[in-house]
């Protein structure tokens, strides 16, 4: 949970990835045989938009705190997610560039 980290989608934008995931909050991520189904949490949802690989965690949790998610809320789910998509490529984290 590095405050500083950018997170990226990789072959999808967020929004068409909220839409993807079920009413019971899972995505599948691949296709045919290969394709794999993760559980996500109901809040990933909202977090996905957010993620467009200038983003750092911390403005993605102080965007969040101002739609009143917590931050111990939003750590867990960030966690949860982060866990859930990494190793499928699906996200990937990056740190900062400077500028």
């Amino acid at each position: 949970m590095q405050p500083d980290i950018v997170p990226h989608l990789r072959g999808v934008d967020g929004i068409r990835l909220a839409m993807a995931m079920t009413n019971t909050h899972q995505l599948t991520i691949g296709e045919g045989a290969q394709a794999v189904v993760v559980q996500l949490p109901p809040q990933a949802r909202g977090i996905f938009p957010l993620i467009d690989g200038r983003n750092t965690v911390a403005n993605l949790a102080a965007r969040l705190a101002s739609r009143g998610v917590e931050a111990p809320q939003f750590e867990d789910v960030w966690r949860k997610t982060v866990t859930a998509l990494a190793p499928f490529g699906v996200l990937e984290l990056s740190a900062p560039t400077t500028g």
